[in-house]
């Protein structure tokens, strides 16, 4: 069994995952030892450093080491490495603490955790736990849920937990809580100290999110989408507002091809549906979008970026179709 970390293309991206190797995120990662100690899965997904903090200073042809009141540079324990210049009121999350988050979960609170990793340097870290709830759309296309905890310290993003629901057949993601009601998603941001009890108790239980979630996916289900509604659906996902079809980009067009093409290939054999046309967007956006050759960028798109947008706005419009 390999526990060393997963280098991605561009040598800035370490990975662990417990399971299946046909679910590793975006191809990426090394298998994690089940029932480990923290300490165990830190060293394996790369976790097994500290962010510490210096006072900035700078040079100038006149002087040296001048100092630069109110921000501190962070950097890795163990390369060095310069994470972000941040201000003095930065509370830092250390890589560990991600894990740890988990360490109650785990076990006693029934949960499993699968994925950890640390991407962009550094910069920013993650793990993911199922929660051991599963759905079927029927009766073989299979959805788990995952608590995902991810955060910075490059002043990008906050620290976020949230509740997530993954197809396993095409390995695509959704976030939970898209509804106005803070149950399945908090966001703490990095002038607040880390407070693993105060997320937990702000998340609520997962079984409001997954009930809600999997009642959606049904009454998804039983829609019938023809190709013409789920054409002009894709369409206006895709396409640019305010601007005349003529006057679309020419990759619109291949957008909304490559999307129908996933959408017709689903598993639906009675008609597809609005599950199927959810699907095939999703799994358009995870695994098609983008020109990035850098795959840690690619992967937080999914979550974050526009690519989670996209995945969010076509959730909450096949909604209103149902």
């Amino acid at each position: 069994m390999a526990h060393e970390l997963a280098t991605m293309v561009d040598g800035r991206t370490a990975m662990a995952f417990i399971g299946d190797r046909s679910q590793i995120w975006h191809g990426l990662g090394q298998e994690l030892t089940p029932d480990s100690p923290l300490d165990v899965w830190a060293t394996e997904a790369g976790f097994d450093w500290t962010i510490q903090e210096s006072p900035v200073t700078f040079n100038t042809p006149d002087a040296q080491g001048i100092h630069f009141p109110g921000k501190q540079v962070l950097y890795r324990s163990d390369t060095k490495a310069p994470l972000s210049v941040v201000s003095m009121d930065y509370k830092i999350v250390q890589p560990a603490e991600v894990l740890e988050f988990f360490a109650d979960l785990v076990g006693v609170g029934g949960m499993t955790l699968s994925t950890a990793g640390v991407l962009f340097d550094g910069k920013r870290f993650w793990a993911m736990a199922d929660t051991g709830k599963a759905g079927a759309i029927r009766g073989n296309d299979q959805i788990k849920g995952n608590l995902l905890l991810t955060t910075s310290c490059d002043g990008t993003l906050a620290t976020n937990a949230m509740f997530t629901a993954v197809r396993t057949v095409c390995n695509n993601t959704l976030r939970l809580a898209l509804e106005s009601e803070n149950y399945g998603r908090v966001r703490v941001t990095h002038a607040r100290t880390f407070d693993p009890a105060n997320i937990k108790d702000q998340l609520g239980l997962i079984d409001h999110s997954w009930e809600k979630f999997m009642h959606n996916v049904t009454k998804m289900e039983a829609t019938k989408i023809d190709m013409a509604k789920a054409r002009s659906f894709v369409y206006d996902l895709v396409a640019k507002p305010n601007v005349a079809v003529e006057d679309q980009p020419y990759t619109t067009a291949a957008k909304v091809t490559d999307i129908l093409a996933r959408f017709q290939s689903g598993m639906g054999n009675q008609g597809k549906t609005a599950w199927d046309l959810l699907n095939g967007i999703t799994e358009y956006v995870d695994h098609s979008t983008g020109k990035t050759r850098m795959l840690d960028r690619k992967l937080w798109n999914t979550w974050f970026g526009a690519d989670a947008t996209m995945k969010d706005k076509a959730y909450e419009g096949i909604m209103e179709l149902v």
